[in-house]
């Protein structure tokens, strides 16, 4: 039987732990110097994949976790691809891409709108908050999506694991 700390297995702990702790960390270095590195991307997307293998808390199972995984590249690719025709230049780094097929193995393919949506607000919000506590604007230009993108995977893994009516992750 599982040990329950409030209301939760050991296992979901687990998978919160290390998914905000990757999450985390590649926050605070977007925040800092701009970029997503691989070394913290792939052992978090390794772990996803051994999450959906084993038994994702949020009910991802290991071919929704790779449906999303390739989904969510390929439509951010494809926002990345016509943003910067748009804009004339780079709309946004390969890291960010590579963000969302990391969160598309713990979280799947039905929460990409939910993750584009949190991670364009949650930047901007950021942006704001930051910028009234400093006094100043603290972008000029581009701003670091990483941490919205990293606050919408995860708040779609917990949606997941409390199994939130609007937000089937495992499918309508």
């Amino acid at each position: 039987m599982d040990t329950l700390i409030l209301g939760l297995s050991l296992w979901t702990w687990a998978c919160l732990a290390i998914l905000a702790a990757g999450l985390g960390a590649l926050s605070w270095i977007d925040l800092r110097t701009g970029f997503l590195p691989f070394s913290i991307q792939i052992p978090l997307a390794v772990a996803g994949a051994i999450v959906a293998v084993i038994g994702s808390p949020a009910g991802i199972g290991w071919r929704l976790a790779l449906i999303g995984a390739g989904l969510n590249g390929i439509v951010f690719a494809g926002v990345r691809w016509g943003v910067s025709k748009w804009k004339g230049r780079e709309a946004m780094g390969e890291g960010d891409i590579w963000l969302v097929v990391v969160g598309g193995l713990w979280v799947g393919p039905w929460s990409l709108p939910y993750i584009m949506a949190i991670g364009g607000a949650g930047t901007l919000l950021g942006a704001l908050i930051a910028s009234a506590i400093v006094r100043r604007p603290l972008w000029r230009g581009e701003m670091p999506l990483g941490p919205g993108l990293a606050f919408g995977i995860f708040g779609c893994f917990v949606a997941g694991i409390l199994r939130i009516s609007w937000l089937p992750l495992a499918g309508p």
